[in-house]
C-alpha cells in the first residue's frame, strides 16, 4: 500500500529535493517513541519454542529503533543495502544511524529520516524550509557515510480491479494513465472506475472507501474484502507474503496462491514505518517476513513466526520487535534495546582484543561529524570513512581508553628488533701486527 508523501516538507522538497524517497507522518513529540508491551498470555495447548540468542544484551537506551522490512525497495534497480544492514536510532528526540553491533555510525543529531526504494536511508535537518535548505547524511552503496542525498524517481506499480470488466488494470506511481495488466504474478488490487481514452490508456479512479483483494490472471483469488494492506511494491509475494487487514483490524498473512499462512490476530505498528509514508496516524500496518522472520504483534506484545506460520518466539517475550537482516534483529526487552540472533548467525565474541583492533583503525566518528555535516570543504576526507569503522559499541563506551593503552603495549613488544634481544656476536681477534 503506497501513502502519499507526509505534510511535514513542502511541495518542493517532495517533488524535486526527495523524489522518490518516503519519509514519516508528521510526527509530535512522542509520536515515533516505541510503545511498551503489555501482557500476552499465550495458548496453554501450543508448544513455543524460543528460538533465538542474545547478541547484544538489552541494554542500550533509546526512544526508538527503527528497522526496515524491504518490501519497498526495488530489487531491480537497487542501489545499497543500508535499510538492511543499519537501524535509524531515535534518542531525545533526535535520529542517528546503529549497526547490529551496537555501533553509533552517525550520532543522533538530525530531525528526522527517510527512506527510498533504492535501499538509501537518510536522515535530514531542516536548516530553512522557506528557502529549501536542508543539510543531509546518508550511507551510500560502498557503507560509507556521505553529506548528501541522491535522488532518484518512484516507479513502484499500483493494480485495479475492474469488478465489470473482471480485469486487472496496473498504473506506475509516476503515471496518470494506466494500462491493463498482463503479467502472471498475484498482486493486490484496489477497486476502480476504469474508462479507455482516446489515447489507448485508461483512467483509473479508485472508489471511495475501497476494499482489497488478490488478483492473477484476471480472476481473483481473494475475494474485495479486506480493508487495507501491505505487500512488496515491486515483487511478488512468493518469499514474503501479504498482510491484508480485515474489518475488525486485525491482520493476518496470505500467500500469492491466497492461502492463509497466520490468522487474523495480529495487530498493526505505530512504530513499523518500513521505509512508507503514513500520511495519517491511524494509518499502521505490520511488516513482512525477512530472513524467513516475521516479528508480529498481538494484544501490543511481541514474538516471531517462520516463513511456514510457524510461531518460533512468543508474542509477549519482547515490547518492541524489529525484521530480522542477516539473522540478526533488533528488541526491545523491559524498556531496554538489544539485539537476537536467529539461526546461525554469527556471534561476534565480547574480546578485548578484537575490540583493540577495532578501536586502533578508526578515529571516533562522533567527534568528527558536528562539524564536517556543516561544511562542503571539510566533510570530503569525513565522507570516505567507512561506515564499519566507527565509535566503540553503546554497550560498552568505557573501554576506549583501556583498550588503546593494551594496543600501545603490545605493538610495542612486537616491533622490537629481534636481534636486540639475541647475544651479540663474539668480535674477531686481531690479527698480529708485522715485526718492523
Amino acid at each position: 500500500m503506497n501513502k502519499i508523501f507526509c505534510s511535514a516538507l513542502t511541495a518542493v522538497v517532495a517533488g524535486a529535493m526527495l523524489t522518490g524517497c518516503a519519509m514519516p507522518w508528521e510526527k509530535g513529540a512522542d509520536d515515533d517513541v516505541a510503545p511498551g508491551g503489555y501482557s500476552y498470555t499465550a495458548d496453554s495447548n501450543s508448544e513455543q519454542k524460543q528460538a533465538y540468542r542474545w547478541l547484544i544484551e538489552p541494554t542500550i537506551n533509546a526512544d526508538n529503533i527503527i528497522s526496515f522490512d524491504g518490501s519497498q525497495v526495488d530489487p531491480n534497480n537497487e542501489k545499497n543495502t543500508a535499510y538492511a544492514n543499519y537501524s535509524v536510532i531515535r534518542q531525545n528526540g533526535k535520529y542517528g544511524i546503529i549497526d547490529y553491533s551496537g555501533n553509533m555510525v552517525v550520532p543522533a543529531e538530525y530531525d528526522d529520516y527517510y527512506t527510498c526504494w533504492c535501499g538509501e536511508v537518510t536522515l535530514f535537518n531542516i536548516i530553512n524550509e522557506k528557502n529549501d535548505e536542508y543539510e543531509y547524511c546518508s550511507i551510500d552503496s560502498s557503507n560509507q557515510v556521505v553529506y548528501y542525498a541522491a535522488e532518484h524517481h518512484d516507479s513502484s506499480p499500483k493494480y485495479y480491479w475492474n469488478s465489470n470488466e473482471e480485469k486487472i488494470y496496473v498504473k506506475d506511481a509516476d503515471e496518470e494513465q494506466g494500462e491493463e495488466y498482463t503479467g502472471k504474478k498475484a498482486v493486490v488490487v484496489c477497486e476502480a472506475d476504469v474508462k479507455k481514452s482516446d489515447n489507448g490508456f485508461y483512467d483509473i479512479s479508485p472508489v471511495s472507501e475501497p476494499l482489497y483483494g488478490l488478483a492473477k490472471k484476471d480472476k481473483l483469488i481473494l475475494d474485495m474484502q479486506y480493508t487495507d494492506f501491505y505487500a512488496p511494491a515491486y515483487k511478488g509475494a512468493g518469499l514474503t507474503c501479504i498482510a491484508f487487514e480485515n474489518d475488525e483490524g486485525k491482520w493476518g498473512y496470505v500467500g500469492s496462491d491466497g492461502k492463509t499462512i497466520i490468522d487474523f490476530k495480529c495487530d498493526g505498528d505505530m512504530s513499523a514505518y518500513c521505509g512508507k509514508v503514513i500520511d495519517d496516524e491511524m494509518a499502521v500496518h505490520p511488516y513482512l517476513f525477512t530472513d524467513d522472520y516475521l516479528p508480529v504483534s498481538i494484544d501490543s506484545s511481541y514474538g516471531y513466526y517462520d516463513i511456514d506460520g510457524n510461531c518460533i518466539v512468543k508474542p509477549g517475550e519482547f515490547d518492541q520487535a524489529r525484521p530480522a537482516h542477516n539473522g540478526k534483529a533488533w528488541v526491545m526487552k523491559s524498556g531496554k534495546w538489544g539485539v537476537i540472533a536467529f539461526g546461525d548467525a554469527p556471534v561476534e565474541e565480547d574480546s578485548s582484543e578484537e575490540e583493540t583492533t577495532t578501536t586502533t583503525t578508526t578515529t571516533s566518528y562522533i567527534t568528527t561529524t558536528t562539524t564536517s555535516k556543516t561544511t562542503t570543504t571539510t566533510s570530503v576526507s569525513t565522507e570516505t570513512k567507512k561506515a564499519t569503522e566507527t565509535t566503540p559499541s553503546l554497550t560498552q563506551p568505557s573501554e576506549t581508553t583501556e583498550v588503546s593503552t593494551n594496543t600501545e603495549t603490545v605493538t610495542e613488544t612486537v616491533t622490537e628488533p629481534v636481534t636486540e634481544t639475541d647475544p651479540p656476536a663474539p668480535e674477531p681477534e686481531p690479527e698480529p701486527t708485522p715485526e718492523q
